[in-house]
């Protein structure tokens, strides 16, 4: 069923997804669902009352839900989503193992079939989805390309590391909230709880460190960015290359997504 309806909408001009989108987002405000209460909290907390951010970012919340089959019905459909500049990136050239850091801004699917198409090998640390008969196929569609895709649980993160000894490439979308190792760090100068995986193994110098992530594109919807940085960084310089990410197109990132859920004490949990 679902391999049917991913096909279907891949088959739909994309014109047509963004009308079709456009209804569900008014129905979604109607019912006041519970992304739209969080994606307002987050920005609030960030950045102080901005209605129009938190429109903005509802409606690309619910574009998602259809730009994600888009790409996952049929191999090539991400090409269409994307600056076709991506491939001129000259700094993924050398032979040396590369970690990849990114965080959650547009659909980031895409960058997994992008690293798979540019390199001859890529490891990702993902979040699986609940639904076993979803997941089976959502797997086997994000290594379609040749990417190794390994769960953000603890036999996952293992398998993860275990690749980056033996000097593979590694990708990590380390924004989001570990379940128990990390430190607390600011974000938009508010206090979060953060992954401290990147901090740690750029420490080890075996790799070349790139931070990639997606923005407003040109002559399509996105644009991709990879930058080269030091060796070492800290999770505080990460969360500011975050930052810096994110204000270039604010309503592309995923404020529906509790990112301030783990606070030092309950009393200043925002949610």
């Amino acid at each position: 069923m679902f391999s049917i309806l991913f096909v279907l909408i891949s088959r739909t001009p994309l014109f047509f997804l963004k009308a079709i989108s456009l209804f569900f987002y008014i129905f979604a405000r109607t019912l006041k669902v519970s992304h739209l209460n969080i994606t307002k909290k987050n920005i609030d907390h960030c950045f102080g009352d901005n209605k129009e951010l938190v429109n903005k970012s509802f409606r690309e919340t619910v574009e998602l839900s259809l730009i994600f089959p888009f790409i996952w019905g049929k191999k090539d459909n991400y090409k269409k989503l994307i600056d076709p500049d991506y491939l001129q990136n000259k700094s993924l050239e050398n032979d040396r193992p590369k970690i990849f850091f990114t965080l959650h801004m547009g659909c980031v699917d895409i960058l997994i079939f992008v690293l798979s198409e540019l390199l001859e090998q890529a490891y990702f640390l993902y979040t699986p989805v609940k639904n076993k008969k979803l997941e089976h196929l959502l797997l086997q569609i994000r290594q379609r390309q040749g990417g190794k895709m390994f769960p953000a649980t603890q036999n996952g993160v293992k398998n993860l590391y275990k690749s980056f000894i033996d000097k593979k490439n590694i990708v990590i979308a380390s924004d989001l909230v570990p379940h128990k190792q990390g430190v607390y760090e600011k974000f938009f100068d508010r206090e979060c709880f953060c992954i401290d995986l990147v901090e740690k193994l750029s420490k080890k110098g075996t790799h070349d460190l790139h931070f990639i992530y997606l923005t407003k594109g040109k002559k399509n919807k996105y644009k991709l960015v990879c930058k080269k940085i030091k060796n070492k960084i800290t999770t505080s310089e990460m969360n500011a290359l975050f930052e810096e990410a994110i204000l270039t197109a604010p309503e592309l990132y995923s404020w529906e997504y509790k990112k301030f859920k783990k606070p030092r004490t309950n009393s200043a949990n925002i949610y």
